[in-house]
């Protein structure tokens, strides 16, 4: 049986996240890394000399070098770029979120649904370790609330996007997954610290099912979080996603008996094993899989606009409260 050949792949962006994905791509399994397109030409030239392939000049000429492309351009340019990508013939994995409007997300769909390519958002939570962990856990279980924090000391390396579209819809993204239920209700609050857009949140979903979900994000804490925990009817479930570590909190009556004869409540913990697994490679992986295998990606397009228009309704509420209060 001969090997498969490999996908032929550019990444488009050379900030922070191209180059995570630049260097993962360079050495993926089944990936060739052909080529690096970005604006800044001299920096796209160090970064394409760095990997020995080539830097495109323009978008054109990289789609038609290439069989899919990674999309790590500036937020409010996802949607456009993706899109001319896909109308090139190209599978595109667009970092998160799937754009910064959303106008342009809904026809960044209509643009796809015309095409047989994939389409997939890079939630790169979904492919963290930890999270795969919950997720099989959970699978069994009644989950009636979660929490997730996502702290940080330092702004979004982007600044088109607050804290809500930079790190805040990760959770976003991770409570929908979990929950597999529609948000009937949403109350938000934030506020401006440090910096002139919305750099502390916090968020109260209720779903359909009955669950809640309460979601903190910010860039003025003195502590880098990143943090979940999941209270079902008879566990809690504890992830540190920063570490990529699960705790499994079970309750149950305990040994220990009064002189009375009652039994004290008490819980059992133990430590639930994860893999150290790159979830950016995780996450590369599967875009090549969904391509060769024709199966939609985890993280679909339509799951991608659910999400952003949860994080323009919380934007939407906090700015208007913080108007209000001038």
């Amino acid at each position: 049986m001969g090997q498969i050949a490999p996908i032929r792949v550019g990444v488009i962006g050379t900030g922070v996240m191209g180059g995570h994905h630049t260097r993962v791509a360079a050495t993926l399994p089944g990936c060739q890394l052909l080529g690096i397109h970005d604006l800044d030409t001299t920096r796209a030239a160090q970064v394409a000399d760095q990997f020995g392939v080539t830097a495109y000049a323009t978008l054109p000429a990289l789609c038609d070098a290439v069989d899919a492309v990674i999309v790590a351009s500036p937020t409010s340019t996802h949607a456009r770029v993706a899109g001319a990508c896909l109308q090139a013939g190209c599978h595109v994995l667009v970092e998160k979120p799937i754009d910064s409007d959303v106008a342009a997300a809904e026809e960044l769909l209509e643009t796809w649904k015309r095409t047989d390519r994939v389409l997939m958002i890079g939630h790169l939570e979904r492919f963290n370790p930890a999270v795969t962990v919950l997720r099989a856990l959970l699978a069994r279980e009644d989950v009636f609330a979660m929490e997730f924090q996502r702290l940080s000391p330092t702004p979004p390396r982007d600044r088109s996007a607050d804290i809500i579209f930079d790190l805040m819809i990760h959770d976003l993204d991770l409570v929908s997954a979990l929950n597999h239920a529609p948000v009937t209700s949403l109350h938000a609050m934030g506020h401006h610290v440090r910096y002139g857009f919305i750099d502390h949140v916090t968020a109260l979903l209720r779903f359909a099912n009955g669950a809640t979900a309460t979601l903190t994000a910010s860039c003025v804490s003195q502590q880098r979080v990143r943090e979940g925990r999941i209270f079902t009817r008879t566990a809690q479930f504890t992830a540190d996603l920063a570490r990529r570590e699960v705790w499994l909190h079970r309750h149950g009556p305990s040994t220990l008996i009064d002189e009375k004869g009652h039994s004290y409540q008490t819980s059992q913990m133990e430590q639930i094993g994860v893999p150290q697994n790159d979830p950016l490679a995780a996450e590369q992986e599967h875009f090549l899989q969904a391509i060769r295998s024709g199966v939609p990606p985890l993280t679909t397009p339509e799951s991608g606009l659910q999400v952003l228009r949860l994080a323009q309704t919380i934007q939407d509420e906090v700015n208007t409260q913080l108007a209000a209060l001038v």
